[in-house]
C-alpha cells in the first residue's frame, strides 16, 4: 500500500457512497456516552436544556439520544451524505435536531454552544496547523465557561493495538436493504511510527446477487494524539480545568484503553 499525506478534506467512501451502512457496520454505546456527556453537563454547571453541538456527527446517532434527554442540539459534518442520513434518523424518531453540512476547522462565531463534543473526528487532521486551529474553531463556538468532551485515538495504546489486531473485518446481511444481499467491510491497519500514524486499507465489497459486485477500496491515514500535545493544544486554545481519561467513564484512566477522552470548559 502506499501513503501520501491525507487531510480532513480526503472523504472516505465509508462517509459518502456507504454512509447508510455505517450503523450497520460501526457498533457503539451511543446510550452509555451520551450519559457521560449528560452528567459532565450537570457537573459543570450546565442545565437540562442546555445547547450542543455534535461536531462531525456522523449519522446523528447521539444527536437524536440527547435531544430525546432534553437538549437543544445541532449536527454539523463535512458529509452530506451522512447529514442525510442523520436528518433521516431524526425524523424517523420524531426528534427535533438541526443538521447543517460544515467544517469543523470553520465554525462560525454564531450561535454559541454551551457545550460542544467531537468523538473522533480530530484523527483525522493531518497536518499540524491544522490539529491547532481547530481547537480555536471549536472555543470560537463555545460560550464563555462552555464545556467541551471530545475524544482522540491515543497513540502509544492504538499502535500496541494494530500491532496485534491489524485487521478488522464485518460481514452484514442486507436482507431488509436493497433487496438483499451483503456487505462485507475490512479494514486492514499499518503503523507509522516516526508520524504517529495509522495507515488504513479500507474495501467495501457489496453483493447483490451471484453475479453483481462492487468493490471500492480506499487508503487513507489517522494521526493519533498523545496526551501531552492535546493539553498543550487544549490550553493554547483557551480551554481550562482539563479532565483526560481512557473512556466515557469518570473511573478509567489515560493508557488503559487506545482512546483519549478530554473534558474542558472555556475560560471565561
Amino acid at each position: 500500500m502506499r501513503f501520501g499525506e491525507r487531510s480532513v478534506e480526503n472523504i472516505r467512501p465509508f462517509y459518502t457512497e456507504f454512509a447508510w451502512a455505517y450503523d450497520l457496520i460501526i457498533e457503539a454505546p451511543v446510550s452509555s456516552r451520551c450519559s457521560f456527556v449528560e452528567d459532565v453537563v450537570s457537573q459543570r454547571g450546565l442545565p437540562p436544556s442546555s445547547t450542543i453541538l455534535d461536531a462531525g456527527c456522523g449519522t446523528g446517532s447521539y444527536c437524536v439520544e440527547l435531544a430525546k434527554r432534553g437538549f437543544a442540539v445541532t449536527g454539523i459534518d463535512a458529509c452530506p451524505q451522512l447529514v442525510s442520513v442523520a436528518r433521516e434518523k431524526a425524523r424517523d424518531a420524531s426528534i427535533s435536531v438541526t443538521f447543517q453540512v460544515g467544517d469543523i476547522l470553520e465554525l462560525p462565531s454564531e450561535p454559541k454552544y454551551d457545550a460542544i463534543m467531537c468523538r473522533g473526528v480530530l484523527n483525522d487532521i493531518i497536518q499540524e496547523r491544522s490539529r491547532q486551529e481547530v481547537f480555536f474553531s471549536l472555543a470560537r463556538a463555545l460560550c464563555n465557561g462552555g464545556t467541551l468532551i471530545l475524544d482522540v485515538r491515543q497513540w502509544e495504546s492504538s499502535a500496541r493495538r494494530k500491532e496485534t489486531e491489524p485487521v478488522f473485518e464485518r460481514t452484514v446481511q442486507l436482507n431488509r436493504l436493497l433487496n438483499g444481499g451483503r456487505l462485507t467491510f475490512r479494514a486492514v491497519t499499518q503503523l507509522d511510527y516516526e508520524k504517529r500514524q495509522l495507515l488504513v486499507e479500507e474495501t467495501h465489497v457489496l453483493e447483490l446477487g451471484e453475479e453483481a459486485s462492487t468493490t471500492v477500496k480506499h487508503e487513507f491515514v489517522m494521526r493519533c494524539w498523545t496526551e501531552e500535545e492535546l493539553l498543550a493544544n487544549l490550553t493554547k486554545a483557551g480551554f481550562r480545568s482539563i479532565t483526560c481519561l481512557g473512556d466515557y467513564d469518570l473511573q478509567t484512566p489515560v493508557m488503559t484503553t487506545d482512546r483519549i477522552v478530554a473534558i474542558a470548559s472555556l475560560a471565561f
